[in-house]
């Protein structure tokens, strides 16, 4: 297998497997300024655990899983039934995550102050690329990791744990949320989380708390949770609509 190299925020081509193309590029709002705040705040915060103190599974069954869960849950929110009926390559994690409790979500389509359309990501899902075409993209991800093993974005996740975990320089930047973004499982992380309702956001799917502990994106995981507050205040007090 050729080396893959992180060229332009982990936008990897190559090797022998299809390439996924997107329909549209997908770019989730989010507010760059409280993600500075947050990675202020982790940088303050004693060091958890390193890359090599995650125990248990790969990096290949940690990003399967939780991109399989991430997608069943979309598919209960839109109503779609998986036809995912066996996955060679991740036989007992697709058996173990299949039994996983799936939340439910709250999406709003319209009624938002441009103000506030920092901390509502569905509203980056048009007629022209829907939620459900975005689950249809996930499906066929999957499809590849379980006949593959791997899938490009695989590698870009791959590449992060590698070359960037460690680099307290990238974990200071706010411009790392666009990067971190175009990999699946962080951007459904940050949407899905985002639908949730507010009992349910601390709730963390194991394998998910494993991305951010093997990438040490820890500010990733706090901006999500303190966005989801302020977008919480922002329903509560009546400043958006359904």
């Amino acid at each position: 297998m050729k080396k893959f190299v992180l060229v332009s925020a982990f936008a990897l081509v190559g090797c022998s497997h299809v390439t996924l193309t997107p329909k549209v590029a997908m770019e989730l709002p989010f507010a760059p300024e409280l993600v500075e705040e947050m990675q202020r705040v982790v940088a303050r915060t004693p060091a958890g655990l390193e890359v090599g103190d995650v125990e248990g599974k790969s990096p290949r069954r940690v990003y399967f899983t939780a991109l399989y869960h991430q997608y069943l849950s979309l598919s209960n929110h839109l109503g779609v039934e998986s036809n995912l009926n066996s996955c060679p390559q991740f036989h007992h994690d697709k058996i173990e995550t299949d039994s996983a409790v799936l939340q439910r979500f709250s999406v709003f389509t319209s009624g938002v102050a441009t103000a506030s359309k920092d901390f509502f990501p569905e509203l980056a899902f048009t007629k022209k690329f829907s939620l459900k075409d975005h689950q249809e993209e996930m499906h066929a991800e999957i499809a590849t990791l379980c006949e593959e093993g791997v899938s490009d974005n695989y590698f870009k996740f791959d590449n992060l744990i590698t070359h960037y975990a460690s680099k307290k320089s990238f974990h200071s930047r706010p411009d790392s949320m666009k990067s971190v973004l175009k990999i699946p499982v962080f951007a459904n992380y940050y949407l899905l989380k985002m639908l949730r309702p507010a009992h349910s956001i601390t709730v963390i799917h194991p394998e998910e708390q494993k991305v951010i502990s093997m990438t040490q994106t820890h500010w990733f995981e706090r901006y999500v949770s303190e966005a989801h507050r302020m977008r919480s205040n922002l329903i509560k007090n009546r400043m958006v609509q359904r």
